[in-house]
């Protein structure tokens, strides 16, 4: 029996990355797994891959800037199952731009995909959850706290996900439901490609572990905000950084 056996969980962005392994590692645990994401395509070669038993992996493929479709979907979900234990708030996108060029259309993607995305989902969730208790995991990132020159958008929209799980986490626990977050620096994902392909060494010299994360740590950190072994800990972000924050002189120890 898997650590999170017949759990109802929700993941977005599932299609890919750290939501794509999320989604696979939570089914191996013997959760029922509803993943969430813009690309159909996506969420097919993630079902092929995983071959998964029938009605406990399944697809929606959702805009979760569109606060319709979100709905629908996750009350389909609630319908189909009874419950929901667990959401993620995973999806997000990141396309950067300077506040005097930026468009209308840029801004509303990142606010819109980045932060009212997770409003929407958890919003539709919680009367599902509220029976039984669960977690709401959000997703933001080191640029909510220190950002880069043109992610003026996306960084704002992350530093709502933290102040957002700490609103929640007080609104949601008389119903025992918990709100955690963590903040993800470099992950070996597709949003950081560019990165690690033509920037990894100046990257690394600021990460004090001298490595870039892997979906499998933000897997065993989500993991763990769901288990009972965090069963007194809400509204809270940790940093998935490799230690980035640690010291202004973050490998000085590498040169001993």
């Amino acid at each position: 029996m898997g650590k999170f056996q017949d759990q109802v969980a929700v993941i977005t962005g599932a299609g890919q990355g750290a939501g794509k392994k999320l989604a696979t590692r939570f089914y191996e645990e013997g959760a029922i797994v509803c993943l969430l994401d813009l690309n159909g395509a996506n969420l097919e070669k993630v079902v092929e891959e995983v071959k998964p038993q029938k009605d406990r992996f399944v697809t929606y493929t959702v805009d979760v800037s569109n606060s319709s479709q979100v709905t629908a979907a996750i009350e389909d979900i609630g319908r189909k199952f009874g419950k929901i234990n667990i959401l993620i708030n995973n999806a997000g996108v990141l396309h950067k731009g300077m506040i005097e060029t930026s468009s209308d259309d840029h801004i509303q993607l990142m606010i819109g995909v980045n932060l009212m995305g997770p409003m929407y989902c958890t919003r539709a969730a919680v009367p599902y959850m509220k029976e039984n208790g669960g977690n709401i995991i959000n997703v933001a990132s080191i640029l909510a706290t220190f950002p880069n020159t043109g992610s003026g958008a996306y960084g704002a929209a992350k530093a709502g996900m933290i102040i957002l799980t700490r609103v929640w986490a007080a609104e949601l626990a008389p119903y025992n439901i918990r709100v955690n977050c963590y903040a993800p620096g470099v992950l070996n994902t597709p949003m950081a490609e560019d990165v690690i392909k033509h920037r990894a060494e100046s990257k690394l010299s600021q990460i004090p572990l001298r490595r870039f994360g892997e979906t499998d740590d933000a897997f065993n950190l989500v993991s763990f905000f769901c288990s009972e072994e965090a069963s007194y800990i809400t509204g809270q972000t940790i940093g998935l950084d490799g230690g980035i924050w640690a010291t202004q002189t973050p490998t000085a120890a590498w040169k001993l």
